[in-house]
């Protein structure tokens, strides 16, 4: 089958150049100058002539003659009306409220374009025998066409770039016919799949139901003529925009925090629908952060690299957390406007952040991978009934790793299942607390998920060993401080010194 004899039928039929071009594979660019890829496929370009009709070859004449309106393959997709009304439609929506730079069309088709790609395709067949396979299509799909030629269009009018994590554009489209085409499409699937039809009391017509089983290996060329004609019927009308709906990207914040305070819950903590605390980390942190991405801040999932008691503080480099955004109005943060929500979050007094900034999705893998393979790093404060000896102080150097068997806490059975967990220590370093020698300062080097208090302590020995039970006297836990987790994520980052460099800038 040549190209030209291709191009030569389609026209006959009121195919548009587009369409032809997909009909003939064309990829990426070549849908850029359509005139120019023709040519290149050795296909003559088509003139126009007076009376409005494509000039095509007599013996390829339909009965009646194909005139230039509304493509029967695309049903006017592709044309320049519907991109101008397609445009129209977006700038006329929130589009403005969101500043993103990436973008991507989700469009929904209707059924009927499917149909007139399944008559164009029985069509071809009778026309070119063999050439055209039965299982396989013969044109670009046309969900694919639409990233290949209404995406840099689209783009390209609007200023932005294509990216398939962009702000959503959730265009519907629908078509005079399709109501109608619904109803004989279900008496067809009734006579092409009788044997389905027999045991399913309801048959759900869909667009998947079409991409899957209609095909001309599947359906009979008569079976499908009795109720759709082929080739397409010419048509009268275009598809029909019925609406625009936006939908911002998925945005990811992350950064790390320093848990200042020994009251404050990790998330808020609510207890037979009471509330027990006032404020939360991820509370305070969404309050500053999220008002710059979203309207809705019930929508922003907070996660970190673990988390700490409400007694606990946690110091040194911070941990690190993930604030994924959903429907994002703004996909970018500076470096000032990072600043003044570290600062904000700052004030306080509770929790501090740091190292704030947009991060990719797939970077979130980060922050749970080999969750228990990483090590932490705490200091306790501890008590014992007496003055702490030197045999004492001896037993707490311990310089090599030892592992501990560890039944989940009783205080936190509510929340976790009962399970014994082997746990490796990786060192203890104690020493007296200056101005008091009954208490120890005890630093931890230890397997992440590993319970601090608990290993101190003993818990009536459902933590063995214990750092009690090694010493042999009771130990009791008077305050702890996460003091280093060791996961280098996600990147440093100084957001002060955009005040610096705007500074040397007024100079």
């Amino acid at each position: 089958m040549k190209n030209q004899d291709l191009v030569d039928y389609l026209r006959s039929c009121g195919v548009c150049e587009i369409c032809q071009l997909r009909y003939l594979k064309a990829r990426g660019s070549e849908y850029k100058d359509v005139k120019e890829t023709l040519r290149k496929l050795d296909v003559r370009v088509n003139e126009i002539v007076e009376n409005g009709e494509a000039a095509i070859s007599p013996d390829d004449r339909p009965a009646k003659k194909a005139r230039l309106g509304v493509c029967p393959t695309c049903l006017g997709l592709f044309s320049e009306d519907f991109q101008m009304e397609l445009l129209g439609g977006i700038l006329a929506s929130d589009f403005a409220k969101y500043d993103c730079q990436k973008i991507v069309l989700a469009i929904c088709l209707p059924m009927s374009l499917q149909l007139k790609q399944l008559a164009m395709w029985f069509a071809l067949q009778r026309k070119f025998g063999a050439d055209v396979d039965g299982s396989n299509p013969p044109d670009v799909p046309i969900k694919e066409a639409v990233k290949l030629i209404l995406h840099p269009i689209i783009c390209e009018k609007l200023g932005k770039e294509y990216d398939a994590n962009g702000l959503m554009i959730n265009i519907d489209l629908t078509h005079k016919l399709e109501d109608e085409e619904v109803e004989k499409l279900v008496k067809l699937n009734r006579e092409a799949f009788p044997a389905k039809a027999a045991y399913q009391k309801r048959v759900e017509i869909s667009r998947g139901l079409l991409e899957k089983q209609y095909q001309p290996s599947k359906v009979k060329a008569e079976t499908f003529e009795k109720y759709f004609q082929i080739p397409c019927s010419n048509v009268e009308e275009p598809v029909r925009l019925t609406s625009i709906n936006l939908q911002g990207p998925l945005i990811c914040v992350a950064g790390r925090y320093r848990k200042l305070s020994r009251e404050l819950s990790h998330t808020p903590w609510i207890m037979n629908g009471q509330r027990l605390m006032e404020d939360s980390i991820e509370e305070i942190i969404i309050r500053h952060v999220g008002p710059h991405f979203a309207d809705k801040l019930d929508k922003i999932t907070f996660m970190s690299s673990g988390r700490e008691d409400v007694d606990v503080r946690c110091l040194g480099k911070g941990r690190p957390f993930v604030l994924e955004i959903p429907n994002a109005l703004n996909s970018s943060l500076s470096k000032e406007q990072a600043y003044k929500m570290e600062q904000a979050v700052d004030a306080s007094g509770k929790v501090s952040i740091l190292n704030l900034q947009v991060v990719a999705r797939e970077d979130l893998t980060q922050i749970k991978t080999g969750e228990e393979q990483k090590r932490k790093f705490y200091r306790a404060l501890c008590a014992l009934n007496e003055p702490v000896s030197v045999e004492v102080l001896k037993k707490l150097q311990i310089p090599q790793s030892f592992e501990i068997q560890q039944k989940t806490p009783i205080r936190v059975l509510h929340r976790r299942p009962l399970h014994t967990r082997p746990r490796t220590i990786y060192s203890v370093k104690a020493k007296i607390q200056r101005g008091n020698s009954r208490a120890l300062v005890i630093d931890i080097v230890t397997q992440a998920g590993t319970y601090i208090k608990e290993l101190v302590h003993g818990e009536f020995g459902r933590t063995t060993p214990s750092l009690s039970s090694i010493v042999g006297k009771p130990i009791d836990i008077q305050a702890l401080d996460v003091v280093g987790i060791d996961l280098e994520w996600p990147p440093e980052v100084d957001n002060s010194l955009h005040t610096e460099e705007a500074h040397q800038n007024k100079r």
